[in-house]
């Protein structure tokens, strides 16, 4: 019995280092944040236009040195054909945390309660990896909370009417 103590206490040592390993293996499997993860989480409940409604949610990153004619796609969130259907979850602005006080006065009187937030890296890093690197980046999520949609703000007239068909058609949702 007694030669028996050392390795159970051997065992009980090993055990406990591989528990370790695998409770480091779980942290590192941990996904990062996504773009998908970063609005949904945000939307979740943490301000108050975001009870649990079927709305679809949407996120547009802008910056200080966007235009008012580039921001003219959030006009499209606003039509009365999409505004039961998607909801403005946060704007998202790369810069200083001051220049917030710059893009608030640039966007729709409508956004006023539409949280402005700094770009989350880890979202930034995801459009980049789509191909969207520059602004406004209009990021929308399907009702599972994947990233359906994706786009630049238009660049003509018909690029414009192609996107605000493109949102009219995303508040098209099939129940399973």
């Amino acid at each position: 019995m007694r030669n028996l103590r050392p390795m159970v206490r051997w065992m009980g040592a090993v055990l406990m280092v591989l528990l370790a390993g695998v409770a480091v293996d779980a942290v590192r499997a941990t996904p990062s944040r996504t773009l998908a993860r970063e609005l949904a989480a945000y939307a979740s409940g943490d301000h108050p236009d975001a009870p649990g409604s079927s709305a679809i949610r949407a996120a547009v990153l802008v910056q200080p040195v966007d235009c008012t004619g580039n921001l003219r796609m959030l006009h499209l969130l606003h039509r009365p054909a999409v505004r039961g259907g998607i909801r403005l979850s946060v704007i998202w602005f790369i810069g200083a945390p001051g220049d917030s006080a710059v893009i608030r006065p640039l966007l729709p009187r409508w956004t006023a309660t539409v949280p402005l937030q700094p770009a989350p890296a880890a979202s930034l890093r995801e459009l980049a990896r789509l191909g969207h690197t520059s602004t406004p980046t209009l990021v929308v999520l399907d009702q599972g909370g994947r990233v359906r949609f994706a786009s630049q703000s238009p660049r003509s007239s018909r690029e414009y009417a192609g996107l605000r068909r493109i949102i009219e058609g995303l508040t098209w949702i099939e129940e399973l």
